[in-house]
């Protein structure tokens, strides 16, 4: 097999709907597509040999039902996952929600039928399991909260998924650099000034290039974090202060690094963050960095 997706939907479509709608998704014939149930496998009518096999489960809660997916090789070029999912809930009018790569179980994407997409955390209902094989009934699932408003999922909480920044991956190729020349071994103790320096660039590197990608992959950012990451600026302009074997490296590269910040911020003289962290004037005594302001705040105040 060259691809496999695993989709969730609000709604169940008619079983006559699903595999065109399917069809469509992947980019190949009606004729390729063979959808089934439990009920369908109990039957034996399945087409083994079509080159999309799609098996369908039910699920209770905000969610009517999961599809797993297999390609075949006969299929040259399947699309990515998410957008097999936004063309399947164009085609259905049902939002599709599909695993993302962090590692939390709970994260998922959500593909409305209008367009928008969203990061979700997906959760199961206490007292169900995803093994019916006890006659204990489909999976009851919860979408707790998603990042932006999706119309079918009205229950769902609207916030930052904060569990998900954490693991999402953010290349940090000027830290990278910094420990190569300063800690080749990687064996500096936690406590070394040069490790310390590594952690806290590391830190303002994630954040500086979520800025200058727009707050990429989900378009949202939580204030509090935000903050944190200001104050881990404050932390590195103290140890680029102190000296030692490292300090004209770790120079450079918070100066790298802060060449990019300006780029994605707007100087405001520290109106934005003073009324949010109720400091008001106070702001204007800190570094300039806390005098700037994300061209779109990707927070909700």
């Amino acid at each position: 097999m060259t691809a496999f997706y695993n989709f969730l939907t609000v709604h169940r479509p008619p079983p006559h709907a699903m595999a065109p709608a399917l069809a469509g998704a992947l980019g190949v014939k009606t004729r390729d597509v063979d959808v089934a149930t439990e009920y369908t496998e109990e039957t034996g009518g399945r087409n083994w040999d079509a080159p999309v096999l799609c098996t369908c489960d039910s699920v209770t809660g905000d969610l009517a039902l999961s599809w797993d997916v297999s390609v075949s090789d006969a299929v040259a070029t399947p699309p990515a996952e998410a957008e097999a999912a936004l063309r399947l809930a164009a085609r259905l009018g049902t939002t599709v929600l599909y695993p993302a790569q962090e590692r939390p179980p709970s994260a998922y994407w959500a593909a409305g039928p209008d367009g928008t997409v969203a990061r979700a955390r997906l959760l199961e209902a206490a007292g169900t399991s995803d093994d019916t094989s006890d006659g204990g009934g489909p999976p009851a699932l919860v979408v707790d909260a998603v990042e932006a408003a999706m119309e079918q999922l009205p229950t769902a909480r609207v916030e930052v998924l904060a569990e998900i920044l954490h693991e999402e991956r953010v290349d940090t190729p000027v830290t990278d650099a910094f420990a190569a020349a300063t800690d080749p071994q990687g064996v500096a103790p936690a406590a070394d000034p040069v490790n310390r320096a590594r952690e806290a660039l590391s830190l303002w590197e994630r954040m500086v290039r979520r800025a200058d990608a727009g707050w990429a992959p989900g378009g949202r950012y939580p204030f509090e974090q935000y903050a944190e990451d200001l104050r881990t600026r404050d932390r590195l302009e103290e140890l680029a202060g102190t000296g030692g074997p490292e300090h004209e490296r770790l120079v450079r590269a918070v100066a790298e690094l802060d060449e990019m910040f300006r780029r994605s911020t707007d100087h405001d003289s520290g109106a934005l963050l003073g009324n949010l962290t109720g400091s008001g004037s106070e702001v204007a005594g800190r570094g300039w960095w806390w005098h700037r302001r994300p061209a779109e705040p990707p927070w909700d105040r």
